[in-house]
């Protein structure tokens, strides 16, 4: 299973592609939203991790423009701010 994870915080991405590639997984890391996105146009992915907040371009945004596109992916959302979600709904 391949995973892009576009996480900022470099500490967190760290321990987040540890775990996740001693399961085998295979773990790409883009270290900010337009980086991720292009990941995401150029790679086929299993699975989309994605921080909310990010410089160059917001995980929110990067998930309308995949979903405008008609990409079914998985998509999980990562945050340190509990009450980010709730903003959204």
């Amino acid at each position: 299973m391949r995973i892009l994870l576009i996480e900022d915080d470099q500490v967190l991405a760290n321990i987040l592609v540890q775990a996740l590639t001693s399961q085998r997984y295979i773990v790409d890391l883009a270290e900010d939203g337009q980086l991720g996105w292009e990941y995401a146009q150029d790679t086929t992915y299993d699975l989309l991790l994605i921080d909310i907040e990010l410089p160059k371009l917001d995980g929110i945004k990067i998930c309308q423009r995949l979903r405008s596109q008609g990409s079914s992916i998985p998509i999980l959302i990562i945050t340190a701010k509990h009450e980010a979600l709730w903003d959204l709904w």
